[in-house]
């Protein structure tokens, strides 16, 4: 059931990442690489079920969350004034991510 919430938020932070790419460049290249490649994990592990590719998807769903500050936070130091436009995907894939921790099966 989660993954599939999380499918969906990954989805729309493709959208609204792709806007934050441009505007920014480069810079966010590994953090869209790593939301396209955790979109195509979670994606297949939706439809094969599969405990090991859950386990990549959740991985790739946390690191995504991470990839997103870690590339951010750089950018907000120098140009803050833009900041309002980078909280729709900031805020899109933390909760990717957090409900990402809360699928793993205990």
């Amino acid at each position: 059931m989660y993954q599939v919430i999380i499918f969906a938020l990954l989805f729309a932070g493709i959208s609204s990442g792709f806007i934050t790419f441009r505007i920014m460049g480069m810079r966010m290249a590994p953090h869209f690489g790593v939301l396209i490649l955790a979109l195509i994990a979670t994606a297949a592990n939706i439809m094969s079920g599969n405990v090991t590719l859950n386990y990549i998807a959740v991985a790739l769903q946390i690191l995504t969350g991470i990839s997103a500050y870690t590339q951010f936070l750089p950018v907000l130091r120098d140009s803050f004034q833009t900041a309002p436009l980078y909280a729709c995907h900031l805020s899109t894939v933390t909760v990717a991510a957090v409900l990402a921790a809360a699928s793993v099966p205990l």
